[in-house]
């Protein structure tokens, strides 16, 4: 009604340039000028953008925005990537949609990496049919493996923690390699996995996703949502498990998987305001009951080897959060999240048996503020942060017991002139109060150019994090070995010093045209050196010792990829990866380190039809990998040095045929390790479960074999959109 009044938070740009600034809640902004264009650029939602020729650059200059009466809508066609490098982050961050994992047998999310070549997913040991993974050639504990930022798989659940997450409640996946972000903590070594779970303000209503399996594994998963009104909305999610057949293909006298029982429920509300208040609150519960050994123990439990693992937790997960609407680069947050949980593993005969048990709460608090320092050029966070570990073990007649607290107060600050350029600079400072004060500092850059096709990515930092010898190398217990800790202060936990790692990287991504076909190009270089490490050393006969040692383990990791496009719904994704990791030990020297295969070879082909069908297969070709302790005599046997022994290579080729009948009905079929490979004697000395010789953590490839499965997804989607 030709009145004026000052636009809060109305953008400002040079014609030449994406970026610009914000105006302050009186509509005032400030831009320097060192463009070619004279044009400066207003716009705000609901209002006309505005173009204006500055002629003299010393005087003020007022504009004035018109409403917008009608706004026009928009049609964007676009093909959804399930798997890519995310342009925007300047750390190395691979996204994983849940279609992208969906393509094999992953029921947790310890299965959900056999499509990603950044990630090695592998067994722990013959008989509890556990899965690990590895990033950067390093154990998955030296991963800082979160639930939407937060700490989730650490301590006492770092060894069954990803197997207890469902896949079927995740929306995404976000692999950060190399150190993260110093706003997320300190313990990132290799890198970070963020995983984020279906919303209730989400897109879907409705599913039940139904898995069964050859050798008799079904899983059952279920999610309701529901809208309670404009501003709260809840989701209602559950989970059972169940393994009730007994399978021995190999005739080793052990069962190839677990029995296994498991439930699990979570629940989800999330709300929002007109204020700018927005949060998400989840309460969830785990029960695991798992069986394994031999064939004989489920009828003779006196003189049958068998394994019992019973695992239950509970936890409760916060973040609440405020955007200012007159000043939206600015922002406050508070992550916190609570969880407990109770282990018991029982090894052996009733009359002769071992028992780990553990007990741990962990608390973690995150208060976070974000803002700009004068303009967007220059943006920032910072906070306040808490971590508390209260954690017991006992196995056999030993016990240790530490509640570790550690407060600490981080800074990162982002430089951003233009979408092409970002650094970002952070640092931590932590006191631990049983380790004393300590600072982590981490840098990232990001690059492109080329008419933004080309990406170049760097990135340095360290990461400490406390060992839990026990409870992260449990594979361990499934043998006859002896277990020795050698202390280097008895005051620490466990006798040993925290871990200290730096780890460094360069990436490049360039996207081009192979003929006609659009591709992408990828290639990465990282290394990871311990300054401190705490070693698992099993290169000696019947014993596995732990000690700190300095310089110990130096891990460089190579990778190249290519992303090809043939056809409009064909993806076709190659990739190499190398490890040159090694350890020192203390009596055996410098040696590769164990069951990390030095060379990987990876290939993956997705052809969707018109008509909904999507096949799917991925051939994967492993290296030799070095066995823990075991050696070969050089000339027969002669008086000469022993030599390391190795694994033959091999190959897993997976492959899976879905269809969607209906736009809320998907059905699939797939077939695990196709070629039917399988390690010969996983167990060593399975004949004897009670003797000195008995190892069952010794494991480099496939136990169970080709395997079979299929399923159902149903699903009803909402109106709304994602």
């Amino acid at each position: 009604n030709d009145k004026t009044q000052p636009i809060p938070g109305a953008f400002v740009r040079w014609m030449d340039k994406e970026t610009g600034v914000f105006c302050d809640e009186n509509g005032n902004f400030s831009i320097e000028h060192h463009h070619e264009s004279p044009y400066l650029v207003a716009s705000f939602v609901s209002y006309k953008s505005d173009t204006i020729l500055v002629t003299d650059m010393s005087k003020p200059l007022t504009i004035i925005l018109k409403d917008e009466n009608e706004l026009s809508g928009a049609v964007v066609l676009g093909k959804r990537i399930t798997y890519g490098l995310s342009k925007l982050d300047p750390r190395t961050t691979v996204l994983l949609s849940e279609r992208e994992f969906q393509k094999a047998a992953c029921c947790n999310l310890s299965e959900s990496f056999e499509n990603a070549p950044a990630i090695d997913v592998s067994f722990s040991d013959a008989v509890t049919g556990t899965k690990q993974i590895k990033m950067l050639g390093l154990d998955g504990f030296y991963t800082l493996i979160g639930r939407e930022y937060m700490p989730a798989v650490r301590t006492t659940n770092a060894y069954y923690g990803l197997g207890l997450i469902p896949a079927a409640w995740v929306d995404g996946i976000q692999i950060t390699k190399g150190a993260g972000s110093v706003v997320n903590g300190h313990e990132s070594m290799a890198g970070q996995i963020n995983i984020e779970m279906k919303k209730p303000f989400g897109k879907e209503n409705f599913l039940l996703d139904q898995f069964v399996s050859e050798g008799g594994r079904a899983e059952t998963d279920f999610m309701y949502r529901k809208d309670i009104n404009k501003y709260l909305a809840t989701s209602v999610f559950a989970r059972a498990a169940f393994n009730p057949l007994q399978n021995d293909r190999n005739n080793d006298g052990f069962l190839d998987n677990p029995l296994d029982k498991q439930f699990q429920a979570m629940n989800r509300w999330q709300f929002n305001t007109n204020i700018g208040w927005e949060g998400i609150v989840t309460f969830g519960l785990n029960n695991d009951k798992k069986q394994a050994g031999q064939t004989l123990y489920q009828t003779d439990n006196t003189t049958g080897y068998g394994i019992t693992l019973d695992t239950k937790q509970y936890d409760v997960v916060s973040k609440v959060g405020k955007v200012f609407k007159d000043n939206p680069y600015k922002s406050i947050g508070t992550q916190f999240s609570y969880n407990n949980s109770a282990f018991t593993g029982t090894y052996g005969s009733i009359l002769n048996q071992k028992v780990y048990d553990t007990k741990s709460s962990n608390i973690y608090v995150n208060l976070l503020y974000q803002s700009i320092i004068g303009n967007t050029f220059h943006q920032f966070q910072t906070g306040l942060s808490l971590l508390s570990d209260n954690i017991e073990e006992s196995f056999e007649s030993a016990y240790f017991k530490r509640t570790e607290t550690v407060p600490g107060a981080f800074f990162e600050y982002t430089y951003k002139p233009k979408e092409t350029f970002s650094l970002v600079g952070g640092l931590r400072a932590d006191y631990n109060f049983i380790y004393g004060l300590f600072f982590t500092p981490r840098i990232h850059g990001k690059y492109r150019f080329n008419k933004d096709k080309t990406a170049i990515r760097v990135s340095a930092g360290t990461g400490r994090r406390t060992s839990n010898p026990l409870a992260q190398n449990q594979q361990i217990f499934t043998s006859s070995r002896s277990i020795i800790f050698i202390p280097t202060d008895l005051s620490l936990p466990y006798g040993l010093e925290q871990e200290i790692a730096i780890n460094s990287g360069l990436s490049v991504e360039h996207e081009f045209r192979l003929t006609y076909m659009p591709a992408t190009i990828g290639l990465d270089f990282f290394n990871t050196t311990f300054l401190q490490e705490v070693v698992a050393d099993r290169e000696t006969a019947e014993l596995a010792k732990f000690y700190n040692m300095k310089n110990g383990t130096r891990a460089n990791s190579f990778q190249a990829q290519l992303d090809l496009s043939p056809a409009r719904r064909t993806d076709i994704r190659l990739a190499y990866r190398m490890f040159d990791v090694n350890t020192l030990y203390i009596d055996a020297g410098r040696l590769q380190k164990p069951f990390v295969s030095k060379h990987r070879a990876f290939i993956n082909i997705t052809q969707s039809t018109r008509n909904k069908w999507q096949f799917s297969s991925t051939a994967t070709w492993y290296g030799p990998q070095r066995i823990a302790g075991v050696f070969e005599l050089e000339n027969g046997g002669n008086d000469l040095p022993t030599s390391p022994s190795y694994s033959p290579s091999f190959i897993l080729w997976n492959g899976q045929v879905s269809k969607q009948l209906k736009s809320s009905f998907e059905v699939y079929l797939g077939l695990e390790n196709a070629l039917n490979y399988r390690q010969e004697n996983p167990i060593q000395d399975a004949a004897n479960p009670f003797d000195s010789n008995f190892d069952a953590g010794l494991v480099w490839g496939p136990v169970f074999g080709r395997m079979t499965y299929g399923g159902f997804r149903w699903r009803f989607n909402g109106n709304k959109e994602q």
